[in-house]
């Protein structure tokens, strides 16, 4: 059809694809002659306003809210955001009163965009009423600007909207969105209708939001909060007492920005006695008539405006009121006595459905197990019946305006195309949903769920939460888990850690309810998708504890392989969150290996407990070697996620023994892996092994390079743990520069208690933070922070990691030097030689030897002063570490200066000289670290 009338389907004139439902035709339909040629077209905006809501008839009072909101748009017009709750129970008339507003506003020219949210998908879906809203309106005239726009403003967006990409454009934007988080999500929604507000206001309203998901609250609550200039108004509506009953977070959203002077409310009243005849006046083209009727119908209904026209269709389908000679005329006998009319709105429902024929009672209440909006292939298949004869009977029931309401056309991927429909009301649904028998829904429901399944084949992906929920109804367990997996998956595309968690919590809830004996397969596997959810969610602990259950389902289930595995996972994850435990689930797993007879499983146990040895308590030669022996044999593992592993082996074990070409080289390894696999958090921790090589190797313009195209990563989105760590490393290079007061500043901003919640994060930054409290001669502080990593390690028992080792004694034994303590000095001096010589760390063995040459030094001991310097000498002239290079440069000219050897003084000061011309060559000219580094370098102590 588009073919045939030169449609473009991303900027429709006739035939529009609306979401999850198929095809919507748009083109006015009339038969009035053609407008001359010179007449002037509607525009386009206001065309797409007039289409979105029903024609006004019987609109009726609402004047005092809709003067507020006229007030609320004319704020936002001029760039002062609104957020207004529009609140009242099921059919006081939110809708009608939101299209009324909508009519007032065709003029305005607005960008209009509805969203609505589904009862079926409830809390699960993230951002499901924003997308969809935003996918239709891709759709529309405007949409290849708006794809731009997300292109540039929002691509998190853009990500979630199937086919308005190029193929070629996809991988794009999958690099570019890499790390993002719900966080990113969130603000870039904001910055979205911010930035194209300033063209045109935009309206945005998001109904029923007691059935809406946490992330869609999270959106308004963020729009609500933020500062910036927005010609936007967004209106909200949802049920107070439902969202009281169902425990929905919205009411706590709303009290929250209302507390804070970010949003208002319209609570909507029932219609007065005034108002219903001002109702029945329009309905019924005789004020008269009005007059005679309206106190009856008030009394009853008490101006419930759903209830009232419900009476009404009563009262017209009973005959009371009837149509003669073209007008509207009462029964010679009056209205029905009061005793026969229904007492409350529900009970007004059932008695129009009693009335319908059996046929279509069937149809309805199957309809209401498929959802607020259905297919009627979908309700055929539900009822064994021809989809053309049920399509029948819901055209027959839209037309005359009874129950439901035609919504356009639903196509299927396996070609099967019917017509569309929705209820008039919630609570059309909610009565019909209540007649079913238990035995009844349970058959439906899973009838519902097999024939969507045929119809969307293999692309059940996109309705997986409505399958999950018709098989859960209908009791098929398996499927209902199955389908639970997939829409966690479609959340988690989506940023939406939190919905996995929700669904895979839902799915681990029915494993149990399996009618044969669940795997506990299922169930491990279930548990470890939830973990990975829960770390990418922030909830460290919350993921422990799953993966400590996948290790104990193991062991239940009497599989000592997977318990392996397992325990091996647990340890590594342990680094990050428990320390204290990670040895000992490492060595259970080399315990359990050996009862197997499985050599390679042992190998990579032991290879496992070794890294992890190596990583947390330093070198031993057995360690390393059982590591290089597991790094072999997974050297032919095509597994990224085993290749991934080799690397951090070989990462670890190569910066441990100063080989920083080596460490570099796998440690990028390891990133690019990481962004494969899109997990941000290791691609940050492997970032910092690869600062950590080329802060060494003084190639200091790369390491500032991919320091800054990390922290844009993980700022854009917000993800502060690992922003965290990238200050970190960039404050490590500034106090390296000698910018003590930039690196102390970069520091302290870094680290707060949610930060340092991460062991890594506090020993970086605690060593890192004394480094620059020595370097600005400040030895009170210094003496804090390194208390503060002494009691870490002692009194809490959680170890630093080996990295940090040398490190932090040659710290100790600068500190105790600078005020003046040689005996102690010494001893972390020796302390530091005895750490660096085992693997060896090199540089640090040169800086050991320094130390003991300044302490000589001051125990005027010169000859071992000398010797010392000479070892020191020895070891940086073979190796590629120009910081340790200049400090022993720096140490030596200054020594041999004091014995009154100048020309060896001289020649060790231009070898320092070289080595800082050449470190500040690496920073652009205009770079303050460049000026920093050369400015201040000149005292050795320095």
């Amino acid at each position: 059809m588009r073919i045939a009338l030169g449609d473009d389907p991303k900027a429709p004139r006739y035939i529009e694809t609306v979401t999850r439902r198929g095809y919507r035709f748009i083109a006015p339909v009339s038969g009035e002659p053609k407008a001359e040629a010179d007449e002037k077209p509607e525009p386009e905006p206001q065309r797409q306003l007039r289409q979105t809501v029903a024609p006004a008839r019987w609109h009726v009072g609402r004047a005092g809210p809709l003067k507020r909101l006229d007030e609320y748009f004319e704020l936002a017009v001029a760039g002062d955001r609104q957020l207004a709750f529009i609140t009242g129970e099921a059919g006081i008339g939110k809708t009608t009163f939101l299209e009324m507003f909508v009519e007032r506003k065709v003029q305005a020219r607005p960008v209009l965009l509805w969203c609505r949210c589904v009862e079926h998908f409830g809390t699960d879906e993230a951002f499901l009423p924003l997308i969809e809203a935003l996918q239709d309106h891709c759709r529309g005239a405007g949409g290849p600007g708006l794809v731009k726009t997300l292109r540039l403003i929002a691509p998190t967006w853009l990500a979630q909207l199937t086919g308005f990409l190029e193929p070629n454009d996809r991988a794009d934007l999958q690099n570019e969105i890499f790390g993002a988080t719900r966080e990113r999500m969130l603000r870039e929604f904001c910055e979205l209708v911010e930035f194209l507000s300033l063209e045109r206001p935009w309206l945005i309203i998001i109904e029923d939001l007691h059935w809406s998901d946490y992330a869609t609250l999270d959106v308004l609550s963020l729009f609500a909060q933020r500062q910036q200039r927005s010609a936007a108004l967004v209106l909200a509506t949802y049920r107070p007492v439902d969202v009281v009953v169902g425990g929905h977070p919205a009411l706590t959203v709303h009290q929250e920005l209302q507390i804070h002077g970010r949003c208002t409310e319209l609570a909507l009243e029932k219609l007065s006695l005034a108002e219903v005849r001002q109702y029945l006046g329009q309905r019924f083209g005789d004020v008269n008539l009005g007059e005679t009727v309206a106190e009856q119908i008030y009394a009853r209904t008490g101006g419930q405006p759903l209830f009232v026209v419900s009476l009404v269709d009563y009262f017209v389908a009973q005959g009371e009121i009837r149509e003669v000679d073209g007008k509207w005329r009462l029964a010679p006998d009056g209205l029905v006595s009061q005793d026969c009319i229904p007492h409350d709105l529900r009970a007004m429902i059932g008695r129009q459905l009693d009335r319908l024929d059996p046929v279509e009672q069937r149809a309805l209440e199957a309809a209401s197990a498929a959802g607020a909006e259905f297919s009627a292939a979908l309700v055929a298949g539900a009822l064994e019946s021809d989809a053309l004869d049920v399509e029948q009977v819901f055209e027959r029931l839209a037309r005359k305006g009874q129950v439901i309401a035609q919504a356009g056309v639903a196509e299927w991927p396996d070609g099967t195309v019917a017509g569309h429909y929705s209820f008039l009301h919630a609570l059309f649904q909610e009565v019909l949903s209540q007649r079913l028998a238990p035995g009844q829904k349970v058959r439906l429901h899973r009838r519902l769920g097999e024939r969507l399944e045929i119809g969307y084949g293999a692309r059940t992906a996109e309705v997986a939460s409505l399958l999950a929920i018709h098989f859960e109804e209908g009791r098929d367990f398996s499927k209902a888990i199955r389908y639970l997996g997939e829409a966690a998956e479609s959340s988690a595309k989506r940023f939406g850690n939190r919905e996995v968690v929700v669904y895979v919590t839902r799915a681990l809830d029915l494993v149990s309810r399996l009618s044969s004996e669940p795997p506990l397969e299922l169930r491990m596997k279930l548990l470890q998708q939830r973990g990975w959810a829960r770390r990418s969610a922030g909830d460290l602990r919350g993921a422990l504890q799953d993966l400590t259950a996948v290790a104990s389902c193991a062991a239940q289930a009497n599989q000592p392989l997977a318990e392996v595995k397992a325990l091996m996972d647990l340890s590594r994850f342990c680094v990050w969150v428990d320390r204290r435990r990670c040895l000992d689930l490492a060595e259970r797993a080399v315990v359990l290996s050996r009862t197997l007879g499985d050599q390679t499983l042992t190998i990579l146990a032991e290879a496992n407990w070794s890294s992890l040895r190596l990583y947390l308590k330093g070198w031993r030669d057995e360690d390393a070697a059982r590591s290089r022996v597991a790094v072999q044999m997974m050297g032919q593992s095509q597994d990224p996620r085993t290749e991934m592993r080799r690397c951090g082996i070989v990462s670890t074990i190569e910066l441990i023994t100063s080989n920083y070409r080596e460490c570099f080289a796998a440690a990028d390894r390891c990133q690019q892996l990481a962004q494969d696999r899109g997990d941000v958090y290791f691609y940050v921790i492997y970032n910092t092994f690869l600062a950590l090589s080329l802060l060494q190797l003084g190639e200091w313009r790369e390491m500032k390079q991919r320091l800054a195209a990390a922290l844009t990563l993980t700022e854009r989105n917000a993800n502060k743990h690992v922003s965290g760590m990238c200050h970190l490393m960039i404050a490590w290079l500034h106090a390296e520069a000698l910018d003590f007061e930039g690196a102390r500043k970069r520091c302290e901003e870094a680290l707060d208690l949610a930060v340092e919640e991460n062991p890594v994060n506090f020993f970086l930054g605690r060593n890192i933070l004394v480094k620059i409290h020595l370097g600005l001669r400040d030895y009170p502080a210094a003496f804090d922070q390194l208390t503060a990593i002494t009691r870490r390690i002692e009194t809490d028992g959680v170890p630093m990691e080996s990295v940090f080792h040398p490190f932090f004694f040659h710290s100790l034994s600068e500190y105790w030097l600078g005020v003046g303590d040689t005996p102690r000095a010494k001893v972390h001096a020796l302390q530091l030689s005895e750490t660096a010589a085992r693997p060896p760390e090199n540089a640090y063995l040169a800086l050991s030897h320094r130390l003991l040459a300044r302490i000589a030094v001051a125990e005027g001991d010169m000859e071992q002063a000398k010797g010392q310097l000479a070892k020191a000498i020895a070891i940086v002239e073979v190796g590629e570490m120009p910081i340790a290079a200049w400090r022993v440069c720096a140490t030596a000219a200054e020594f041999y200066e004091s014995v009154g050897e100048t020309d060896k003084a001289v020649v060790f000061r231009r070898r320092c000289d070289a080595i800082i011309q050449t470190l500040a060559a690496t920073f652009d000219e205009a770079d303050p670290l460049r000026s920093s580094l050369v400015e201040r370098y000149a005292s050795p102590l320095q």
